[in-house]
C-alpha cells in the first residue's frame, strides 16, 4: 500500500451490545414446555415413565434445542465481533505502517559549514555571544585567496572534503560510497578528482562522483527513501561564492554532509555515531501548511515535547508567514530563528546549511529541530533529531476458523439428527452423515471466514482517506 502524508485517521468500530440473556431463557423455556407436553400427549401406555427415553425426551432434546436457537441468536453478534477486531486491528496496523513510513531517516555523520559569521549556530540560539544580524548583506568569506572563483573553490573543497577522507579510506571499499557536489561547472568535478587522488589514493576508484546542477535540498532524502535505493554513505559538497566583478546576490557560504542509510549505522555495531537523523519531509503548498505541519507531527517521528527549534531559510514572505502561523496554530512551543536574518542574503547552499546547524545544535543538547525550506513553489517541513518517539508493533489479526456460536448449533443439529434416526429406526449410516455433514460445514464456515477477512480489509482500504 502506498503511504503518503495523509493521516489514516479510519474510525474504529464498537463491539456492540450482545442479545439480552432473557431472550435465551424464554428459548428454552419454551422448548422444555413444548417437549414435556408432547412428550406426555404421545407417551405410549404402558410404558414406563421412569425411563431413560423420557428423560431424553423431556431434558435432553429441549436442552438441544435451546442451545441451537442460542447458537444462531449469538451468530450474528459474534459475526459482528469478528467484524470488529479484524477492522480495529486494519486501523493499528496501518497507523502503525504509517508512522514507520513516516519515521523512515538517515543519518547525518559529519559536517563541516564555512560561513562569514564564526560560531554562528550557537549564537543564533543564544548560547554563546551575540545573535548576529546581517540581513539584506551580501557577505564574504574570510578566505586567503579572492583573485578568482577558482582558486577559491579548491581551498573550499579541502576544508569541506578532508574531515571525511578517513571514512572514504575505512568504508569505500565495502560500501557504496558517492560524492554530489552542487556545482554547474564540470572543472569543479576536476578539481574534486584530483583532490581526492591526494587525499584517497587508494579508496579513489570506489568512490562515485556525480554533479547536481540543480540546487539540493530534502527532496534528495525523500526521493531516496521513496525509491528505496539509499546509498550507504553520500557525502553532499555545496558552496556559494562571488563571482570577479559581479554584483553578488547572495552571502557566500560553503557545506558538506555526510549522509549515511539507517542500514549502515546499525550494521556498523557502534562505531557509527550520527550527530542527527534527518526525517522524512514533507512537502506542502503555501495554502496548507498548517494541514501539513499537523499531520508531521501527527506521525511523531520524535517526541513532540524534544522539539525545541524552528530554523527558516531561504522562505519567501509568504511561506514565512504561513509557517509561523501554522506553529502558532498547532501549539508547538519552539524559539523561530531565521537563518536569512543571521548570514545575510540567501542562497542555494542556505538548504543545507541549516540542516547541518541544526544538527550541531542537537549536538549541543538543544533537542530536535523543525525546518521549513523552499520546495517546489512552497514549504518543506521536516525534524532533525536523534530522539525517535516509538511505534507500536501491532500483529496482523488472522481470522477465527472457528465460530463457537456456529459449532454450539451445527453440533446440537448433528446430535438431534441422530437421536431422530435412532428413533425411526433409520440405519447407521444415516447416523454418520449426520456426523459427517456437521464436519463439513465447519469446514465450509472457516472458508468463510477468510471470505468475511477479505471483505473486512477491502472495506477498510476503501474508506482509506489515499
Amino acid at each position: 500500500m502506498s503511504m503518503k502524508w495523509i493521516e489514516p485517521d479510519v474510525p474504529q468500530f464498537e463491539y456492540g451490545k450482545s442479545p439480552p440473556l432473557w431472550i435465551y431463557i424464554v428459548g428454552f423455556l419454551l422448548f422444555f414446555i413444548a417437549c414435556l407436553i408432547n412428550t406426555v400427549l404421545n407417551w405410549k401406555q404402558g410404558k414406563p415413565v421412569i425411563s431413560a427415553e423420557f428423560f431424553v425426551r423431556i431434558l435432553f432434546v429441549p436442552f438441544l434445542l435451546g442451545s441451537a436457537l442460542s447458537g444462531l441468536i449469538y451468530l450474528r453478534h459474534e459475526d459482528w465481533m469478528e467484524r470488529v477486531d479484524l477492522w480495529n486491528n486494519l486501523c493499528k496496523r496501518t497507523y502503525s505502517d504509517w508512522r514507520w513510513w513516516a519515521q523512515a531517516r538517515v543519518a547525518i555523520i559529519g559536517s563541516v559549514t564555512i560561513t562569514p559569521e564564526d560560531d554562528l549556530a550557537v549564537r543564533m540560539l543564544g548560547l554563546e555571544g551575540s545573535p548576529p544580524a546581517n540581513g539584506g548583506r551580501a557577505q564574504a568569506l574570510a578566505t586567503a585567496t579572492k583573485d578568482g572563483s577558482t582558486s577559491r573553490v579548491l581551498q573550499i573543497l579541502e576544508q569541506l572534503v578532508t574531515p571525511f577522507a578517513p571514512y572514504m579510506n575505512n568504508r569505500a571499499r565495502s560500501h557504496t560510497f558517492s560524492i554530489i557536489v552542487q556545482t554547474d561547472r564540470d572543472e569543479d568535478l576536476n578539481d574534486l578528482r584530483s583532490l581526492l587522488r591526494r587525499l584517497v589514493p587508494d579508496a579513489f576508484e570506489y568512490v562515485q562522483v556525480s554533479r547536481a546542477a540543480e540546487p539540493v535540498d530534502m527532496g534528495l532524502i525523500e526521493k531516496w527513501m521513496s525509491e528505496r535505493n539509499v546509498p550507504d554513505y553520500c557525502l553532499v559538497l555545496a558552496w556559494q561564492l562571488h563571482a570577479p566583478e559581479a554584483e553578488p546576490t547572495s552571502s557566500e557560504a560553503a557545506v558538506s554532509l555526510l549522509f549515511a542509510s539507517r542500514a549502515t549505522v546499525a550494521n556498523s555495531k557502534g562505531r557509527l555515531e550520527p550527530e542527527a537523523w534527518v526525517f522524512r519531509p514533507a512537502v506542502a503548498a503555501m495554502d496548507n501548511v498548517f494541514d501539513v505541519l499537523k499531520t508531521l507531527l501527527a506521525a511523531k517521528q520524535s517526541p513532540l515535547e524534544r522539539i525545541k527549534h524552528l530554523w527558516l531559510t531561504h522562505l519567501p514572505g509568504q511561506g514565512k508567514h504561513a509557517t509561523l502561523t501554522a506553529i502558532k496554530d498547532v501549539k508547538l512551543d519552539v524559539a523561530a530563528h531565521d537563518l536569512d536574518a543571521a548570514v545575510g542574503l540567501p542562497g542555494p547552499v542556505n538548504v543545507l546549511l541549516v540542516q547541518a546547524l541544526a544538527a550541531r545544535m542537537v549536538q549541543h543538547g538543544q533537542g530536535t529541530q523543525l525546518l521549513a525550506t523552499p520546495r517546489q513553489g512552497g514549504v518543506m517541513l521536516n525534524l532533525v533529531g536523534t530522539t525517535i518517539d516509538p511505534v507500536e508493533d501491532v500483529e496482523e489479526r488472522l481470522p477465527v476458523p472457528v465460530s463457537i456460536s456456529f459449532v454450539v448449533m451445527t453440533g446440537c443439529i448433528a446430535v438431534l439428527l441422530v437421536l431422530l434416526c435412532k428413533d425411526v429406526g433409520a440405519s447407521v449410516g444415516w447416523s454418520m452423515s449426520a456426523l459427517g455433514g456437521f464436519i463439513g460445514l465447519q469446514i465450509v464456515h472457516a472458508f468463510f471466514a477468510i471470505l468475511r477477512r477479505n471483505q473486512v480489509a477491502d472495506d477498510f482500504y476503501r474508506a482509506m482517506p489515499w
